[in-house]
C-alpha cells in the first residue's frame, strides 16, 4: 500500500498532535515496513523542524508553493496524485479539498473541545474548527476516534455516522520503551533541583486543564509537605497560576519545568509519587498512559475520556472538589499498599495501548480500505 500522511503537525508541533503523528509513523515503519509511507509537508514547516528523523527524511515530500495554507488545503491533491498515493490520512481533524475518488481517506479526530468549551475559543476559531471537523468526517471513507468518548461526541453532537468511526487509541512514544536507571533519575533530580517526593502534572496550563484544583489541594493542612512538578510549555492559564503560587506559601513547593527534552520526560514520570490530571475535558489523556507505562499511579478527573485512558490504574474525582483531591493525594502518597495496587493495576491495563496493538489496528483499517474501496 502507498499511504500518505499530512505531516504538518509531525514536523511543526512539539507535543500533542505532533507527538501523535510522529509516534504513528515511527511504529508504522517499525512494524509494517513493507508499505510505502509518504509524509507530505510544506517547506515552511519542514526546513526549520527539529524532528527530521533519519527514518522520516527519505519518505518526506515537500512543497515550495508560495502559499503554504493554500497548498495544504487544495494544491496538496496534485502531489498526492503525482505520487500514486492510495490512502491519505489526515492526522489532525481535517482533510484537504479536491482529492480524487481514487484516493481513499482517513481522518483522525482527537476531540471537539472547541464545541464542548466554546468560551475558551474565539468565535471565528470555533466556526473554522467545526467546519473542518464536520467536512472531514463527512468526506472521509473512515474516521479514527482516539477514544470512545470522542466517538460518542461525534455521533451525539455532530450526528456523524457511527459506522464510519473506528476507535484506535494512541500509544506512547519510543522514548518510553527504554529502561531508565536510578543513575539517570538522580541526574535529573540534580539538574532540575527536584524534591524527593513530588506530584507531577504534564501538559498545557490552561483553564480547561484545571491545575488550580491541585494547587488549592496542596494548600490544605494534610498536604503541606508535598511538592508539585509542572512540566509545561505554556497555556492560557500559565502565568496566572505562576503568579498565584509565587505569592502563596505553596510557592516553594511548586516547580515549573519548560522545554523538557522528550527523552527526559519518562524519567520524570518514573520519579513522581503520582500524576495529577484534574482536567475538565480531554479527547484522550496521553499523560495518563505515559505515567502508567512508567509505573506511576494516577489521580484524574472523572470526566470525558480519562477513565478510558487510566482504567484501574487511577483514582477518579470530581475535577473541582478540592477537599477530595487533597484527601486522595495524601492517601496515594502515604499509603504504600494503595500505591502498589494502583501500579499493578495500571501495568496490566495499559497492555491494550502497546504500540504493536495500536499500530496493528491502524494497519488493519488501512488494509480494509485498500481491499474494499480500491
Amino acid at each position: 500500500m502507498i499511504i500518505g500522511l499530512d505531516a504538518k503537525r509531525i514536523y511543526n508541533n512539539s507535543t500533542g498532535l505532533g507527538s501523535y503523528g510522529r509516534n504513528l509513523v515511527h511504529y508504522l515503519i517499525k512494524w509494517y515496513p513493507q508499505n510505502d509511507y509518504k509524509l507530505l509537508v510544506h517547506n515552511d514547516y519542514y526546513k526549520p523542524s527539529p524532528y527530521k528523523y533519519t527514518a522520516f527524511r527519505d519518505k518526506t515530500i515537500t512543497s515550495d508553493h508560495f502559499l503554504p495554507n493554500l497548498w495544504r488545503s487544495t494544491e496538496i491533491a496534485k502531489d498526492i496524485v503525482k505520487n500514486n498515493i492510495e490512502i491519505f490520512h489526515g492526522i489532525s481533524n481535517e482533510l484537504p479539498f479536491a482529492l480524487p475518488k481514487t484516493v481513499k481517506t482517513v481522518t483522525t479526530i482527537h476531540d471537539i473541545i472547541f464545541h464542548k468549551f466554546p468560551d475558551y475559543f474565539p468565535l471565528l476559531d470555533r466556526q473554522v474548527y467545526k467546519y473542518k471537523v464536520k467536512r472531514a468526517c463527512t468526506e472521509a471513507n473512515a474516521i479514527v476516534a482516539v477514544s470512545e468518548n470522542t466517538r460518542n461526541d461525534l455521533v451525539n453532537d455532530f450526528k456523524i455516522d457511527a459506522n464510519k468511526i473506528f476507535i484506535i487509541n494512541p500509544s506512547w512514544g519510543r522514548e518510553f520503551e527504554f529502561e531508565y536507571t536510578n543513575w539517570f533519575n538522580e541526574f535529573l533530580r540534580l539538574k532540575y533541583s527536584l524534591p524527593f517526593d513530588f506530584l507531577l502534572f504534564v501538559g498545557a496550563v490552561s483553564k480547561r486543564k484545571n491545575l488550580y484544583t491541585v494547587i488549592r489541594a496542596l494548600e490544605l493542612p494534610e498536604n503541606v509537605e508535598i511538592s508539585l512538578v509542572v512540566v509545561s510549555d505554556g497555556g492560557d492559564n500559565y502565568y496566572e497560576i505562576e503568579d498565584y503560587v509565587a505569592t502563596r506559601e505553596v510557592g516553594h513547593r511548586v516547580f515549573f519545568l519548560n522545554n523538557l527534552p522528550s527523552y527526559e520526560l519518562p524519567g520524570i514520570y518514573g520519579m513522581a509519587k503520582c500524576l495529577v490530571y484534574p482536567s475538565f475535558y480531554e479527547g484522550f489523556g496521553m499523560p495518563i498512559i505515559e505515567s502508567l507505562k512508567m509505573g506511576t499511579p494516577v489521580i484524574a478527573s472523572d470526566t470525558s475520556s480519562l477513565k478510558e485512558a487510566g482504567g484501574s490504574g487511577a483514582i477518579y474525582l470530581k475535577p473541582d472538589d478540592v477537599e477530595a483531591w487533597a484527601d486522595t493525594i495524601n492517601n496515594v502518597v502515604l499509603d504504600r499498599e494503595l500505591n502498589e495496587k494502583l501500579i499493578l493495576n495500571g501495568a496490566e491495563y495499559i497492555k491494550r495501548f502497546k504500540p504493536e496493538v495500536t499500530t496493528t489496528a491502524m494497519i488493519d483499517l488501512y488494509s480494509w480500505l485498500h481491499e474494499n474501496y480500491l
